[in-house]
């Protein structure tokens, strides 16, 4: 009788992981309401049909609104909400009506598919940060006490690697007021900026946040003017560290707001043919917004 029982209990459980089926997002409409996957009539699906799709703890009811043989595109019942995956993401398909927050399918998909197909993607951002001196220190002139502080504003390409990894780059204007005892000088740099990111794994239960570190470099131009006298240099920042936080905005948008410190090198030569080099330490800390293009 025991027996019996364990393998009634057996095969109603093999029955329900049967039950979920792993689908691929083949493509999302620009409306955010409709999506298509690879399942049709040759495996039951019919018009008018309803099924529960999970990832994570997302999970939403869709109805079959067209199907061919290979293709089903389903929209989603709830006008108001927006579908929560992304193309060619793996998700959890399951013929009822009913939410699954209960069931866990998402345990069950891990256990069998070791690694989900991803998409990686390109982005376009507009950064702008206030910096901050920290220490500094000047060839040929004593150690004096100065003030450092200015505005940043940067565009940045990202291209996606991976998951977790990106490379970054493009283009930073800084001006920096440097206040001394005996003169006040306005520091302006043009430069190309080249960083490698490292992104964290979502914080579900912090509206999928994302924490993002990051380190790099920069190389370009600084003009230091000075009562009136212009001179020029080079400049380049090594290391760039920073850190982000990254908050969704939509499916293709991003907020960021990032902390940095930076170690910058001048070398400036100056109209009467000498030169002076500096080291700064400077923090800067931000905002930011990245599209998504692809």
């Amino acid at each position: 009788m025991t027996r019996i029982v364990v393998s009634l209990i057996t095969l109603l459980f093999c029955l329900e992981l049967a039950a979920y089926e792993l689908v691929i997002i083949q493509g999302i409409s620009n409306t955010g309401q409709t999506f298509v996957t690879r399942k049709g009539k040759k495996d039951g699906i019919a018009r008018g049909m309803e099924a529960t799709f999970t990832s994570n703890d997302v999970s939403i009811i869709a109805k079959a609104i067209s199907v061919t043989r290979e293709f089903t595109q389903w929209e989603i019942n709830n006008n108001y909400t927006e579908i929560p995956f992304r193309k060619g993401e793996i998700v959890t398909f399951y013929d009822t009506k009913e939410y699954l927050w209960a069931l866990t399918p998402e345990a069950v998909k891990q256990k069998y598919v070791k690694a989900e197909l991803y998409s990686p993607r390109i982005s376009l951002a507009f950064h702008t940060s206030l910096l901050r001196g920290v220490s500094e220190s000047t060839s040929g002139s004593e150690s004096s006490p100065a003030q450092r502080g200015g505005i940043i504003f940067e565009g940045i390409v990202e291209k996606e690697l991976a998951r977790n990894y990106a490379l970054a780059g493009g283009i930073r204007y800084a001006q920096e007021v440097i206040n001394v005892d005996a003169a006040s000088l306005v520091s302006t740099r043009f430069l190309t900026i080249g960083e490698a990111r490292y992104y964290f794994d979502k914080i579900q239960k912090f509206y999928n946040a994302r924490v993002m570190l990051g380190i790099g470099f920069g190389i370009g131009q600084v003009n230091l003017d000075t009562s009136g006298q212009t001179s020029s240099g080079q400049a380049v920042i090594l290391p760039i560290t920073k850190t982000a936080l990254v908050l969704p905005v939509n499916r293709n948008a991003d907020m960021m707001f990032e902390f940095a410190f930076e170690n910058l090198r001048t070398d400036v030569e100056f109209e009467d043919g000498s030169e002076q080099n500096s080291n700064d330490n400077n923090i800067r800390f931000g905002i930011g917004y990245k599209r998504y293009f692809k």
